[in-house]
């Protein structure tokens, strides 16, 4: 079902100058949940089980067709399904994988949950994911997967990728949480994997308030996964379950899913046109062949055009009334990479049963990833564009942006 969009702006009518003041109302707000969440939430109470039941295994079924895989299994949230899809693979001490230093801080730090060693691979700039070059050169025989993160709802570079990981005999692992609905090549990102991990969490396109699923195409590592979200089994074992509640959530925010893409997809649009032949910033583009969701979009900003750091030019788009931000910090730079002090858990580089040498008596504060550093500090910042956001708050962020460059130009 698509949302009702503001009706009064079309995506080609110009809008006149005079007719938008300064914002002064708050951003519309993601997400908002109606009567349909209200009915599921009420259907689970009725139904007098809130444990892991039928709500979850519909909504496991359901989104699996969805991404066009065999097998779906809620979890509590994503971290959870990045440290499982780890252990399920048999990754554990002394070995290696690959992850990017531009994403959340999961995406790498689940990596030391199986007290592996996280291995810093630099990005490219077309889509901020992995560069396959870069992921070539941190090889070693200790490697055993690549975690690819499909970030903020662009696709990456899952051909590059994924035939590095075929030709060395690696797992990969996809991380897209940002990207429910995203495709490339006419098929649903998530599907590319030998195991993917999408989040359900408050801000996400589908939004549980926290969950996460797995999926996977192969029988044995469902099974896998199966197991150890539960305690018991022989092997150790968790309690990473989803809820009733957030599965019947779930239900209805896939059913949903797909039309507020398409809004989120013509506000990316709409904001490229009213920043048309605007030098200094440009919307960040999905590569041929792809479907970007836009859990947020990105920009590029450019200050050798104008001598702002990228931190002063978005206080002044913050002063306009619109939440323009930076996104993250390069993860190698992040403390669970850099102890002050050597801790009981999470530091297995420092450890004597790992025998690789990448990381042998190295910090990852001296890494050297000159892409990723230079695009977080100094290019690029997002904007929220999720329903209910409209013609007209595009325009006024447009407006924003057109201001504060005129202003130091």
């Amino acid at each position: 079902m698509k949302p009702e969009r503001n009706k009064t702006l079309k995506i080609n009518q110009s809008v006149n100058n005079a007719d938008v003041p300064l914002r002064s109302t708050p951003w519309p707000v993601w997400p908002i949940y109606g009567e349909s969440e209200k009915k599921a939430v009420l259907r689970v109470i009725e139904s007098n089980q809130l444990f892991a039941a039928d709500e979850v295994r519909e909504f496991e079924k359901n989104f699996a067709s969805y991404i066009g895989v065999k097998h779906a299994k809620g979890l509590g949230n994503a971290t959870q399904g990045l440290h499982l899809a780890l252990a399920a693979l048999g990754i554990g001490v002394g070995d290696e994988v690959i992850v990017t230093p531009y994403s959340w801080i999961s995406s790498a730090s689940c990596v030391l949950m199986q007290n592996a060693v996280p291995i810093f691979a630099d990005i490219e700039n077309k889509t901020y994911g992995l560069s396959a070059e870069a992921i070539e050169e941190k090889i070693t025989d200790r490697t055993k997967a690549i975690i690819l993160v499909h970030m903020f709802g662009y696709p990456a570079d899952i051909k590059g990728v994924s035939d590095i990981a075929k030709k060395n005999d690696l797992y990969l692992i996809e991380d897209a949480s940002h990207a429910f609905g995203a495709e490339y090549h006419d098929r649903k990102i998530g599907s590319f994997g030998d195991i993917s991990v999408f989040s359900c969490h408050q801000r996400k396109a589908i939004c549980c308030g926290d969950a996460g699923l797995v999926v996977t195409d192969k029988d044995e590592l469902d099974q896998s996964i199966y197991r150890l979200r539960s305690f018991g089994d022989s092997e150790l074992s968790y309690n990473y379950r989803m809820t009733e509640f957030a599965a019947a959530i779930g239900r209805v925010r896939l059913e949903n899913l797909d039309g507020e893409n398409e809004i989120r997809k013509e506000n990316a649009l709409l904001m490229d046109q009213f920043l048309d032949n605007i030098s200094v910033v440009k919307t960040k583009k999905t590569i041929e062949g792809t479907k970007g969701v836009y859990y947020r979009l990105l920009f590029e900003y450019n200050n050798e055009i104008i001598q702002l750091s990228l931190d002063e030019f978005i206080e002044q788009l913050r002063a306009e009334g619109i939440p323009f931000s930076k996104t993250w910090e390069p993860l190698h730079l992040h403390p669970h990479f850099n102890p002050v002090h050597d801790p009981a858990r999470g530091c297995p580089w420092k450890w004597p049963l790992y025998k690789g040498t990448t990381m042998k008596n190295l910090n990852y504060r001296d890494i050297s990833l000159p892409v990723a550093e230079e695009y977080c500090f100094n290019k690029i910042f997002e904007l929220p564009i999720h329903p209910p956001v409209g013609v007209k708050d595009i325009y006024q962020a447009a407006e924003a942006i057109k201001k504060v460059i005129n202003k130091h130009s």
